[in-house]
């Protein structure tokens, strides 16, 4: 059974057992008013938190599987392109939205984004609408160093950092965090993750 068939039947039992406190509570009523309700109370209070508690997991669950297919559909899309790709769910930070804003000032930037590197290049992806959309592309040949850089005052800290030449040879920078997963609003931090991802990163670099 899947997660939201579990959730579903859950839902319907809690409505039942709503459904069965109520009836009790109105045959008692009728058939012997003098009757202490303390308990049915008590019970109806439990019933009603539970189904509260539900109902708040089930929109933090459809927020995230939303988000999921979000990202997806994007990697879908990019992989129907460039089969070869890895990629890495990202947010982007304030430069990287102002840097995008001066190369696509038609563009600004939601809070997720998606790399793809591949073996020539790396390039910055977004969902608008249901289109995906190549924001930026780094040649690897054009690529100076890749590093981690302490973003003080975002919350999130720790971003990967990308300095490369721009095709008029100008320095330029493209800093993002990383998602923990696809769909996924919590950033990974500074830890062995980040870390691995760096080194592949300035492997492809020297490869390339």
């Amino acid at each position: 059974m899947s997660s939201a068939r579990r959730l579903a039947v859950l839902r319907w039992v809690v409505v039942g057992v709503w459904a069965a406190l109520l009836t009790a509570r109105i045959i008692v009523v009728a058939t012997a008013p003098g009757t202490d309700l303390t308990y049915f109370g008590v019970a109806e209070v439990v019933a009603i938190s539970l189904g509260l508690l539900l109902i708040a997991v089930a929109v933090v669950r459809a927020q995230s599987l939303r988000r999921r297919r979000e990202d997806d559909a994007l990697a879908l899309a990019i992989r129907r392109i460039d089969p070869t790709v890895w990629l890495v769910p990202a947010a982007p930070t304030p430069e990287l939205r102002t840097s995008i804003e001066s190369v696509r000032p038609e563009v600004s930037l939601g809070h997720r984004v998606t790399w793809a590197f591949g073996a020539t290049e790396a390039s910055l992806w977004e969902l608008e609408e249901r289109r995906a959309t190549r924001l930026l592309v780094i040649r690897w040949s054009r690529m100076v160093h890749v590093g981690l850089e302490d973003v003080h005052g975002d919350g999130r800290s720790w971003a990967v950092a990308m300095h490369y030449v721009r095709p008029d040879d100008t320095a330029a920078v493209a800093t993002f965090f990383v998602r923990a997963a696809p769909g996924s609003r919590r950033m990974l931090g500074r830890g062995p993750r980040l870390e691995r991802l760096i080194a592949d990163l300035a492997r492809e670099r020297i490869v390339a």
